[in-house]
């Protein structure tokens, strides 16, 4: 009792002490929830009905309103996502720099967020869209080391392989739609890589005798390949349009 009597002025200033800290903890938590349910519910607000948007993009949002979200509710994850959405839609808007300056600062921000591969293939895609296409080969070519086993993986070839094709790389362009080919599990790009495959040896019937071979027999995939378009931005509860990879089809194979 008497080191109490000697200390307890220390013990309630330590008391007080631990009680701000645990205060001021709580606070904090509490407010940045806040704040994240907030940046979650105005980017949830930008959200529009697929009946309110018809084939021209009106009613959906734009990529201003996305930038407002990102900025008014920066540090939030929801702000990650919105950024990644604007970029989305500046590459709708053909705003290819712009597009790609947004791409290139998510990625900078969220280097090891799921999303970053979605990010660096529109960074790969404005380029193309752009004209850069020597950017753009680079580009792809540096996705496809670093994110293999993405989904977007196989869209990344197929851009790639086409790309080789109008420089007259055609043996390239080959290896790559035979990866996609042989890849395993089979993907709905397959059809579209097999289509690609067969008119390129009817263009250069001389690559067929260097060897390059891929299994032919089709395996369809439960839907049909679509046109190849990057990959779209995706966020929980949160509908995002797809960013159009300016990649041309080939024509369907008589």
């Amino acid at each position: 009792m008497a080191w109490f009597e000697t200390h307890k002025h220390q013990l309630v200033y330590v008391g007080a002490a631990a009680i701000a800290v645990w205060f001021a903890a709580y606070t904090y938590k509490h407010v940045r929830h806040g704040k994240e349910a907030e940046a979650n519910a105005a980017l949830a607000a930008l959200n529009r009905p697929a009946d309110k948007a018809d084939k021209s993009g009106k009613g959906q949002p734009l990529a201003a309103d996305y930038l407002k979200v990102a900025e008014q509710h920066a540090g939030t994850p929801a702000a990650h996502r919105a950024l990644l959405f604007a970029a989305d839609r500046l590459f709708a808007e053909a705003k290819y720099a712009e597009a790609k300056a947004r791409f290139e600062k998510y990625l900078a921000e969220n280097a090891a967020d799921p999303g970053a591969a979605t990010a660096a293939m529109g960074v790969a895609a404005c380029q193309e869209a752009a004209g850069e296409f020597d950017k753009a080969i680079v580009s792809y070519e540096q996705f496809i080391s670093q994110h293999s086993s993405a989904p977007e993986a196989h869209q990344a070839k197929l851009a790639l392989g086409l790309l080789h094709e109008q420089k007259n790389r055609n043996d390239q362009a080959l290896r790559l739609y035979d990866e996609v080919l042989r890849a395993k599990p089979v993907t709905v790009w397959r059809m579209e890589a097999e289509m690609r495959r067969d008119q390129l040896l009817r263009k250069d019937p001389k690559l067929a005798l260097g060897g390059a071979s891929a299994t032919t027999t089709l395996v369809a995939p439960a839907v049909a390949a679509p046109a190849v378009v990057a990959p779209a931005v995706v966020a929980p509860a949160v509908a995002a349009p797809a960013v159009a990879a300016p990649v041309k089809n080939a024509p369907a194979k008589k």
